[in-house]
């Protein structure tokens, strides 16, 4: 019998990973989770690359105590940093959203022209880019920072007139641009499918990398023994605030809340 347990790491700098995680529940049970939100540092798109790879390295060392199978990088910015600055050591596989979103976009699009709406630090690093024209070298890419949209989810306006009217905002190019595909390349962004959905129009198809990211964490739980299924939740910033709004955003019961520590520069 196999003696592996089923047991997944995942990190982000606050909610937006939680579509990840959702996803990962919906098609795998009997997964142990443990989810770290640096909220003490968010918004990552405001920060260079190489703080992003540096805090991001730290909550992979982290989640490396707690022995998960894999650890799912369940932040584009993230994801981002770590392709630009060096991926971290870790003797467990590094799973990310940008390779899957990638993929999911291409395999979408019928005309080529592809949107990608990602924070700003994403979209100045070219990933997904770099990506998607890796998969299809004629393909078009749009790509927009949505520098607003990560702190309204954060402060809990997901469902407020300026969630609508920011999205609506950022979504004007990809019309004129005539994409068929729009890729929500941060984490946070699944939150807002549906003004994203109503700006952009039936038209227009919304891939949600953190699907496919999940999909392939659930590969690499394969032959694994199921746990209890068990939540648990370290957060640098106010606990009691992540824990109400992650409740409210995800469904799940979130009560197993760790105060812990993340910094720059020790």
């Amino acid at each position: 019998m196999s003696k592996i347990k089923r047991r997944i790491g995942m990190l982000d700098s606050g909610l937006g990973g939680l579509t990840v995680l959702s996803a990962l529940r919906a098609m795998i049970t009997g997964v142990d989770i443990v989810y770290i939100a640096d909220t003490a540092h968010v918004p990552y798109g405001d920060r260079s690359l190489a703080q992003v790879a540096e805090l991001g390295a730290r909550m992979v060392k982290r989640l490396l105590v707690h022995e998960p199978l894999a650890i799912v990088v369940a932040s584009g910015t993230t994801s981002a940093a770590f392709d630009a600055m060096g991926w971290p050591q870790s003797p467990v596989p590094l799973v990310d959203v940008v390779g899957p979103g990638a993929r999911s976009a291409v395999a979408s699009t019928s005309n080529g022209v592809v949107g990608v709406v990602a924070t700003n630090a994403t979209v100045k690093s070219g990933i997904f880019e770099r990506k998607i024209l890796e998969l299809r070298p004629d393909a078009v890419v749009k790509s927009v920072g949505a520098p607003a949209l990560v702190p309204i989810v954060e402060s809990g306006q997901w469902a407020s007139a300026r969630a609508r009217e920011a999205v609506s905002g950022y979504c004007a190019s990809f019309l004129r641009s005539g994409c068929d595909t729009v890729v929500l390349g941060c984490t946070h962004f699944p939150h807002l499918s549906a003004w994203f959905g109503a700006a952009l129009g039936p038209q227009v198809r919304l891939v949600d990398p953190g699907a496919a990211c999940a999909q392939d964490a659930v590969r690499l739980l394969a032959g694994s023994d199921p746990l209890p299924g068990h939540l648990r939740f370290e957060v640098s910033g106010d606990v009691e605030d992540f824990g109400a709004k992650a409740t409210l955003l995800s469904g799940m019961r979130v009560d197993a809340l760790e105060k812990v520590r993340i910094s720059l520069g020790d």
